[in-house]
């Protein structure tokens, strides 16, 4: 067996992105040769510009061959492996060309025995016979990702919106749904649902619904992505008893708790809560700032996302159970063994906090 992993090279100035099918397909399959082992090589037919081949030939040094039928493609995503794979002849070998696979996709590749090659670099090609077991690493993220496109990462108040929207409900959705209960833009509703279907958080049928969201590990991919908010901290003279009676009798004060306080984990020795203006609820609640210490923590929200469809109990005001939950995995409310009892109430009755789509 001939096998070939090129991991340590250097990456080449990569230049503008290719577009058409041919152009795809040539900067992938130059990565390819030049990382095949010596002695061996690839042919392809000749199809008219811009197409790209449809088939691919390697051989081996004893002129032994394998062929591969070549699917090219802008974009992969991992929704897409499935309906490639069964596109495939039983019989056949797939090389799927694009200008950049990211790292779910090439491991659902992988995992369906399809080889691939894209123009950075990452590639795979793989064959029982004549033996041959060909990988090369390339970019770790989309060098051609423009501003405005996604950047792999969950921050910003569109995703906070959208990841609030497909946690605080279940059953299939599609993407103008989500734009209408998340209230996020066009344009960013759908860089953020390609980010979190590459990172397999949710499961979204090529160009239609979405059918699957894992909101557990989605809440805390979001919770790890997220900037932390700044925090204020006061004293209250007269416990905290008489804040939350304040904060029941004042509903034009903007607010909502979180933390420990908004479980049923502990009896909170500080207040968690968060609000748009700290001074306007300090007056209301009779509230003193302190520089360091106090019993009450307000944080000033990056987004108004967190007063989105808030639990309301006893007159006060509740963060929603998904975003409770990413609080307590991290930021300034978090607590680790609240998180994980919150998890199992949230795990045991999802119909408790998950909405019916429609």
């Amino acid at each position: 067996m001939t096998q070939q992993d090129d991991t340590g090279a250097s990456e080449p100035s990569l230049g503008p992105r290719p577009e058409r099918p041919i152009d795809i397909y040539r900067r992938a399959v130059a990565c390819l040769d030049a990382c095949l082992p010596l002695g061996w090589s690839l042919t392809s037919d000749r199809p008219r510009s811009p197409a790209a081949p449809e088939r691919i030939v390697v051989t081996a040094p004893d002129g032994e061959s394998v062929s591969f039928a070549v699917v090219t493609s802008r974009g992969v995503l991992s929704g897409d492996i499935a309906r490639i794979a069964s596109e495939l002849a039983q019989s056949d070998r797939g090389l799927v060309c694009a200008h950049y696979l990211s790292d779910p996709v090439r491991r659902q590749l992988d995992q369906h025995g399809i080889s691939y090659a894209d123009a950075t670099g990452n590639l795979a090609l793989v064959a029982s016979r004549p033996a041959v077991w060909v990988r090369n690493r390339g970019a770790d993220a989309d060098p051609w990702r423009g501003p405005g496109r996604p950047s792999g990462v969950l921050t910003g108040e569109p995703s906070d919106r959208v990841v609030r929207a497909l946690a605080d409900h279940h059953g299939d959705m599609t993407v103008p749904e989500l734009i209408s209960l998340s209230g996020a833009s066009t344009g960013a509703t759908y860089r953020v649902v390609e980010v979190l279907v590459e990172r397999e958080l949710i499961r979204r049928i090529p160009r239609g619904a979405i059918t699957a969201v894992r909101w557990e590990p989605m809440l805390r991919a979001w919770a790890a992505d997220r900037k932390v908010c700044a925090t204020r901290r006061f004293a209250t003279p007269d416990g905290l008893g008489a804040v939350t009676a304040a904060l029941a009798d004042r509903m034009d004060v903007p607010y909502v708790l979180s933390g420990v306080g908004a479980t049923d984990y502990a009896r909170p020795d500080v207040l968690e809560l968060y609000a748009d203006d700290h001074d306007a609820l300090a007056t209301a609640t009779g509230l003193r700032p302190v520089d360091r210490g106090g019993d009450v923590v307000v944080a000033i929200p990056w987004s108004p996302v967190v007063f989105d469809r808030m639990d309301r109990r006893d007159g006060l005001r509740f963060l929603a159970p998904a975003h409770l939950y990413a609080d307590l995995l991290s930021g300034p409310f978090r607590n680790r063994a609240a998180a994980e009892h919150l998890r199992a109430q949230l795990v045991a009755d999802e119909s408790r906090w998950r909405r019916p789509v429609r």
